[in-house]
């Protein structure tokens, strides 16, 4: 039972949940599969490959070596090999979440979908400088957000890292 809910927020899953209507929810994000998944294979490679290069990096250190000879258990190795290989990994998570703006342009025209992506394109077929400038001017908010959130946080996880 697949109901078309009142448009709240123009976001199908979001306001398939306000109307109270699962189906349709469900349904939704039936939709959304294929889309993420476009994403996810565009910037998932270079995320994966950066996690893997950076933990075995990690776990050649010398001092995993030493808590191996010493007996630690390989869990409480693993957790903190993870904890030390995390910033790099983030650092790569914050510049790829910038780039999945420009991939949405992609997925939003390969789709059919309307969203900014589409609206940017769309702008710039017409000529119309006000729209564009619109665009950037909350693409470049968006990437300045991403970054502030990303400087902050490994600040916050790697205590080498001073915030300034």
């Amino acid at each position: 039972d697949v109901v078309a809910p009142p448009r709240v927020t123009g976001f199908m899953t979001v306001d398939s949940l306000i109307a109270g209507r699962p189906g349709t929810f469900i349904a939704a994000l039936g939709q959304l599969a294929l889309p993420v998944l476009t994403l996810a294979f565009v910037s998932g490679g270079a995320f994966f490959k950066m996690s893997s290069a950076s933990m075995r990096r990690t776990l050649a250190e010398p001092y995993v070596e030493h808590a191996h000879a010493l007996g630690v258990r390989r869990r409480h190795i693993l957790r903190g090999a993870i904890r030390a290989a995390f910033p790099s990994t983030l650092t790569l998570i914050g510049v790829q979440t910038t780039f999945l703006l420009g991939g949405a342009v992609l997925v939003e025209s390969l789709f059919g979908w309307d969203g900014l992506g589409r609206y940017a394109v769309d702008a710039i077929l017409n000529a119309d400088f006000n729209a564009i400038q619109g665009f950037v001017l909350v693409a470049g908010t968006f990437t300045a957000l991403v970054y502030l959130v990303t400087d902050l946080l490994q600040a916050a996880i790697d205590p080498r890292v001073e915030a300034s």
